[in-house]
């Protein structure tokens, strides 16, 4: 009978051992977890670390306003003896909100101008990107044209491709 309580206490130790054994395991890990993430303020060791994040470069927000001139512009080229074609999207980028609808009331002045513009253009060389470049800025340079001409003195940033489909 001895042997039957001895053994019975001997499988309740073994078995409170077992259980702190896996708590303080869980313990452990999620401490060390904690602790190298960052988890509780004040135990991670990187502290000027820490310090040097939160005074890196801070992000500015723009003042921006985009507009985007829809439908896309579709201009046709004749290179060689083959018809060749180019879709752009177009967006207006301006810092006041005048500007912008200084653009929408002149949008068929400018379309125009664009259209102009964007079918002048040699189509081997607004296959680089340095010709899509210049073909943007003279697009910028046009549509502040039609501004200062028609608009009440509002002008925009830039002229930004939001998609250019050449083929």
């Amino acid at each position: 009978m001895e042997d039957l309580n001895e053994q019975k206490q001997s499988n309740k130790k073994t078995i409170i051992i077992i259980a702190v054994v896996v708590l303080l395991s869980i313990a452990a890990a999620v401490g060390g977890t904690l602790y190298f993430f960052g988890g509780v303020p004040g135990l991670s060791g990187d502290s000027k670390v820490q310090a040097n994040v939160s005074s890196g470069p801070q992000i500015i927000p723009s003042n921006s306003i985009y507009y985007s001139m829809e439908p896309a512009f579709v201009i046709n080229f004749n290179a060689g003896r083959k018809q060749r074609f180019m879709q752009v999207y177009v967006a207006v980028k301006a810092q006041t909100e005048s500007a912008v609808s200084q653009v929408e009331r002149h949008a068929p002045v400018i379309r125009n101008n664009l259209n102009q513009l964007f079918a002048k253009q040699d189509f081997e060389s607004i296959q680089t990107p340095e010709g899509r470049e210049e073909m943007r800025q003279a697009a910028t340079q046009a549509v502040q044209d039609v501004l200062a001409k028609h608009g009440n003195g509002e002008t925009i940033d830039q002229v930004l491709f939001t998609n250019l489909v050449m083929q």
